[in-house]
């Protein structure tokens, strides 16, 4: 494949692998909705709560009216002179520093409510209500006094829910009671709770939520302060000297809830107390001193059990219990206003990476990538989590790398494919089998524009085939040179060799080429001897069909050469050019001169390593003004042939008597292994 077009190629992964990210970065930045970003952004922060380990909170008791408590007690709503003496068993006589009813006492009880409201007389006692969303909600009750105006968060640039009705307490519970708030919590799109609003705004004023009016009276009914933080992150902050708790709040006024456990009087995370057991005086009130006890219900039928990510049955009351808890230890984690823009910095640093280094990279190079960019940001996801507090979006960042990943192996595949489909379609007559099924292994590694490089050229010819064709059938000529050509071919592949060409009755191969091999010179001197041995093979079934006996000469030379797929627009092949090739086929020729099955050039013989050759001669070739010398392979030394014997001389002219020997054998001890 050409350099040009697998530049080409690979800028077009590139290209593709940062329109990608680009895209990522535009649909974080502009936080525009996508349905899976957004599930796998909630399953991931979802599974991180799942796996993180309870530790007990021993500050909140939760106070349960259970399904052993509506047996014992009898149905709901309990009568409010019942509910007076829960709220006084916790007060006076077990000392709560803030009790929370996460309940809302909406319906009046003439004779009873002023029982209740003198019970919550002067008590830390906060009250829950509701607001509704529904067009046309009514207004009921008494909602206590707003914090703020609406304006306030508008120039902290933070928004706020806005609702359109209420279900508030009475009168005379709502002035009692020290602080009331809100218990509406956010139901994300999946119908999961994870998070609770802490403010809300109504008819242009901000109410607080249950939890924290909740804080303020732990707090010694302490006003609210809003602070803003690093990089413009603004929290509720509450305290007396020496004590303080804060809130992160969200762009949206929310704050994360940090769910613990799977919840409920199983879990270990919150002490609960069966409020039948309250009330009967089966529980010593020392247990609630200066703590905060939350009153709720987990019984199935009074319809306050939430879906979180930890549980789909978790009491309402413990949503509650679990941020204020994780306000007074100060691990709330938040989603800061910066966040799609960190974010989006995250995919431009991991996706731009990794569009331009998986566009040149493999199969294996782009799974390493992927695996190397997901543990990136994965951890620096985590880092973020467990260390600054943020929750920061991942899904996009996740997505944008997976599609990079897919597009490169997709386009590796079809480019991949093209190139090993090039590959078989210009080696796969020339070079072995093997050879080839290696080079397709890395297609782009394999050199198709022609280059300069040492290799070894054999040419090996029929001797006396000009003679032999006049005697011959032309079909029994035919199935003769076929014969000898696939014997040939198959011993040439056999070491690794690459097909040139048929030159009519000759064959010409080289080694070292299309695949390096730093041994070609002693692959191609062995070939040629197993070449010779070949052609012992064959006159034994030639002789037995009754056609000539094969003779054949083998010329060798090595040399820098070019190679490469040279021809026309027409007609092109994978070959070799060069003086060193066409000094292999004067070698060959000589080969008849001096009688020698396997004539070897100078150049080859420095080269080999792994067997012994014989100098022959020095020859003069026509046309050079040096002479060559000639080299054989010490076992040919002794079994030079006279064709003539076989009146298959060449018609060129007689046999030359060869030179005596003026050097001795060279001699090495490593024998060459043939590669399979």
């Amino acid at each position: 494949m050409a350099m040009r077009d697998l530049f080409n190629m690979r800028f077009r992964r590139a290209a593709a692998g940062l329109l990608i990210a680009v895209v990522a970065m535009y649909c974080e930045v502009g936080e525009i909705p996508l349905p899976l970003v957004g599930t796998l952004d909630r399953a991931l922060y979802d599974a991180r709560l799942q796996i993180q380990a309870v530790k007990p909170n021993s500050r909140v008791v939760i106070v349960d009216i259970d399904e052993r408590s509506l047996a014992e007690q009898g149905h709901w709503p309990w009568s409010r002179e019942r509910m007076a003496h829960l709220t006084q068993v916790l007060t006076d006589q077990g000392g709560a520093r803030a009790v929370g009813l996460d309940l809302v006492f909406a319906e009046p009880q003439p004779r009873d409510d002023l029982t209740l409201a003198r019970a919550l007389e002067g008590q830390p006692v906060a009250v829950g209500y509701y607001f509704s969303s529904e067009l046309g909600a009514v207004a009921t009750g008494q909602l206590p006094r707003p914090v703020w105006p609406a304006s306030a968060l508008a120039e902290k640039g933070l928004k706020v829910t806005s609702w359109n009705g209420y279900g508030a307490n009475v009168t005379p519970i709502a002035r009692s009671a020290k602080a009331s708030g809100f218990f509406n919590p956010v139901v994300d799109r999946d119908g999961v709770v994870r998070s609770l609003p802490l403010l809300a705004e109504y008819r242009g004023q901000l109410y607080e939520s249950f939890a924290v009016s909740v804080l303020r009276i732990y707090f010694g009914n302490a006003p609210i302060q809003m602070s803003t933080d690093g990089l413009n992150a603004s929290s509720l902050g509450f305290g007396l000297k020496g004590q303080q708790a804060r809130i992160p709040v969200s762009a949206d006024s929310t704050a994360l809830v940090p769910f613990l456990g799977a919840g409920g009087a199983g879990s270990s995370r919150f002490r609960y107390v069966s409020a039948t057991d309250v009330l009967e005086g089966r529980v010593e009130p020392r247990l609630f001193r200066d703590r905060i006890v939350l009153v709720g219900t987990s019984a199935p039928g009074l319809s306050d059990l939430r879906s979180t990510p930890v549980s789909e049955v978790y009491p309402g009351v413990e949503v509650h219990a679990s941020l204020i808890a994780g306000a007074l230890e100060g691990t709330l984690r938040t989603r800061p206003p910066e966040a799609p823009t960190i974010a989006a910095l995250v995919i431009m640093v991991v996706g731009f990476t990794a569009a331009l280094a998986m566009s040149g990279a493999g199969v294996a190079g782009v799974v390493g990538m992927t695996v190397l960019g997901l543990t990136t940001l994965m951890g620096w996801n985590a880092v973020a989590f467990a260390k600054m507090g943020w929750v920061m979006p991942l899904a996009t960042s996740v997505l944008a790398l997976l599609l990079i990943a897919v597009t490169n192996l997709v386009a590796g595949y079809v480019i991949e494919g093209r190139a090993r489909r090039a590959v078989i379609n210009l080696f796969g007559e020339y070079v072995a089998p093997q050879l080839v099924e290696r080079m397709t292994l890395d297609p782009h590694n394999v050199p198709m524009e022609s280059q300069s490089k040492e290799l070894t050229i054999v040419f090996a010819d029929i001797r006396g085939f000009t003679r032999m064709a006049e005697k011959m059938d032309p079909q029994q000529l035919r199935d003769y040179l076929n014969r000898f050509l696939t014997a040939m071919t198959e011993v040439i592949h056999a070491y690794d060799g690459t097909v040139d060409k048929y030159i009519g009755d000759a064959v010409m191969a080289f080694w070292g080429a299309p695949v390096d091999d730093p041994h070609h010179a002693d692959r191609a001197v062995a070939a040629a001897i197993a070449m010779q041995e070949e052609v012992e093979r064959l006159n034994q079934e030639f002789a037995a069909l009754g056609w000539p006996k094969l003779h054949v000469g083998i010329g060798i030379n090595s040399g820098i050469v070019r190679v490469g797929d040279m021809g026309s627009r027409l007609r092109r092949s994978y070959t070799v050019i060069g003086d060193a090739v066409n000094l292999a086929s004067r070698i060959q020729g000589l080969s008849k001169e001096f009688r020698l099955p396997i004539a070897i050039g100078d150049a080859t013989r420095m080269s080999v390593r792994s067997m012994a050759l014989q100098f022959v001669a020095q020859a003069e070739i026509k046309g050079r003004s040096e002479p060559v010398g000639l080299w054989t392979p010490v076992q040919f030394e002794a079994h030079r042939h006279d064709w003539s014997s076989d009146g298959l001389a060449d018609e060129t002219g007689p046999v030359t008597e060869p030179l005596k020997a003026t050097e001795p054998a060279l001699t090495v001890t490593t024998e060459l292994q043939r590669v399979a």
